[in-house]
């Protein structure tokens, strides 16, 4: 038999079984009172049990002298079945017998009875594998076995299964082992084969393998394929490709606590170790989920306490109650987008640098007060809640720190009487007090400055016009739906919210509509004059009421040609 540690290891009875105590318990009680089942399936992620649990119950049926459900591990049956010598327990691989075939054969089979033991056991793994075929010859044997036979049937996919099968069965479903628990295996595992391994080692092991104790037993394996009497945790490091866990925590809170420099600094040192980036960023993503759900409250633990030991999880605790949800939703937003660019980055550290500098320098920016000419200028500062998407939008950082230069001073300036020149706009939610007056009298100089940023604009903003303020929404009308369509992608969304907004002082959120969905008639050159808001087609002077069929073709080809790049040709 081979040697590896899983096969080593394997438990031997229900009580070896670890983190699966309401699935043994079940089985056990139902031996003692001799209720056994005709088909059971077993189903959970790879590597918590299923299979071994299989064999073990297998083995207790048909011990000849159990006892509380508990083989007995000495008689002629229980050690057959650990030698994997029994005529009466067959298993199955699906993935290897997927045919209708193959179980028409165990059909055929089936009704001979045991030669030895009991009960016939005919475990299937990797069931979900099966044909469709196949799962309908086996349908008929699992609703009427014979008395000798009982199925257990295995798998990673339950949702492969076909209901008429699954309605056939008693369903267990397996669980991810805990961190603590998977630890306490390994150190056993350690001390028995007399090798001295650190604690965070095993934590670092117990970790990767993400919930499944053959995993985590394989890593061992081959981290004592080192032939080192002493592993470190750094040793793991180095062979898994991974941080510790102390190091990913550190990083988090560095991130959270706004240390651009300390935070550069760590990715660096870990990058010039070779440590794989991506292994890292995935750990940071998973820790920043965790951290997430603990400020939301801390109950939610149970979702992810397979994870950690219980004094990590005092220390995430800690960590989610110094940051608020809404900090540590920003980090995880921009940390995921980077999934997939670390691996294909011609610097494998740059992704995680650009985001480290957002979330530590956009989250909550630091007023800047440049002074020119004695007078002081603030700097209009995006509020905590604006989207990630707006903080680190190369428009939005372009517009306001162009906002300090010279040139853009009178821009920045409030249009209306009611905002004096020495008050200081803050782009936030508490603010979101404008009113149609303001708007129609900015609006020009609002729609100069929004062509000066961003050129494509200029053909549209002449064919459109405010219509309604309301709830810190403005509502503009266009002309024509191509025009709605450009005017709502993301850039030029916020080049025209950033302008308006700077110009009111006042957090403005921008709503498009077309002519046909107003009800609005917008005049040409709405940039010049702009027209009362909510202006009805009949209220317009005949002269802008119903342009010519010729004027609305040119205008639409002239727009269509500035907003392409192009020139009107005549033949």
């Amino acid at each position: 038999m081979s040697n590896t540690l899983y096969r080593k290891y394997r438990p031997q009875k229900f009580s070896d079984i670890i983190g699966q105590n309401h699935i043994t318990q079940t089985l056990s009680n139902a031996i003692t009172h001799q209720r056994i089942g005709h088909a059971y399936l077993f189903t959970g992620p790879r590597g918590t049990g299923k299979t071994s649990m299989a064999r073990l119950f297998a083995k207790a049926i048909n011990c000849t002298d159990s006892k509380k459900g508990e083989a007995c591990l000495k008689c002629e049956n229980c050690q057959n079945i650990s030698q994997g010598k029994s005529l009466d327990v067959f298993e199955i691989d699906a993935a290897s017998n997927t045919g209708v075939e193959n179980i028409r054969e165990l059909r055929e089979t089936i009704k001979l009875p045991p030669s030895q033991a009991k009960y016939k056991v005919y475990i299937i793994d990797e069931v979900h594998m099966l044909s469709t075929g196949a799962f309908n010859a086996l349908l008929k044997t699992l609703e009427e076995p014979p008395t000798h036979a009982v199925f257990i049937l295995a798998t990673t996919e339950i949702h492969k299964v076909p209901q008429t099968i699954l309605s056939r069965c008693q369903r267990f479903d397996f669980g991810r082992i805990s961190l603590e628990n998977i630890i306490k295996k390994l150190s056993l595992i350690a001390s028995s084969e007399k090798i001295e391994i650190e604690k965070e080692a095993l934590e670092a092991i117990a970790i990767a393998a993400e919930g499944g104790m053959r995993d985590a037993e394989s890593l061992l394996e081959q981290i004592i394929s080192l032939e080192d009497k002493k592993i470190t945790a750094q040793e793991v490091a180095e062979i898994l490709g991974t941080t510790s866990n102390q190091a990913i925590e550190k990083f988090a809170q560095l991130v959270l606590e706004k240390k651009t420099k300390k935070s550069l600094e760590l990715i660096s040192s870990l990058s010039n170790d070779g440590f794989d980036l991506e292994v890292f960023h995935k750990a940071v993503l998973n820790h920043l989920r965790q951290l997430l759900l603990l400020s939301i409250d801390l109950d939610l633990a149970r979702n992810f306490s397979f994870e950690l030991t219980g004094e990590q999880l005092k220390k995430m605790q800690k960590t989610a109650q110094k940051n608020s949800t809404q900090e540590i939703l920003a980090a995880l937003n921009i940390f995921s987008e980077l999934q997939g660019k670390i691996k294909t980055a011609f610097i494998p550290q740059l992704p995680l640098e650009m985001a480290i500098v957002k979330i530590t320098q956009s989250i909550n920016p630091v007023p800047t007060e440049p002074t020119t000419g004695g007078q002081k200028i603030t700097v209009p500062i995006p509020s905590q809640a604006q989207s990630i998407e707006e903080l680190s939008s190369p428009t939005q950082t372009k517009n306001i720190v162009s906002a300090t230069s010279p040139e853009n001073l009178q821009k920045i300036q409030p249009a209306s009487d009611e905002i004096s020149s020495n008050s200081e706009p803050q782009m936030s939610i508490a603010k979101v007090s404008f009113s149609q007056p303001q708007v129609e009298k900015i609006w020009p100089q609002a729609c100069k400055q929004i062509i000066e940023t961003n050129h494509s604009l200029a053909a549209l903003l002449p064919l459109s016009m405010p219509q309604d303020v309301q709830d810190g929404y403005l509502t503009i009308v266009t002309r024509y739906g191509f025009y709605k369509d450009k005017l709502n992608e993301n850039q030029n969304r916020l080049t025209v919210e950033s302008v308006f907004g700077n110009l009111l002082g006042s957090k403005v959120k921008l709503r498009v509509l077309t002519e046909d969905e107003s009800g609005v008639k917008v005049p040409l050159s709405s940039t010049s004059k702009v027209p009362s808001f909510g202006t009805k087609p009949a209220e317009i002077s005949a002269e802008k009421k119903a342009p010519e069929t010729e004027k609305q073709t040119s205008s639409l080809l002239e727009g269509a040609a500035n907003l392409l790049g192009g020139q009107i040709v005549q033949e």
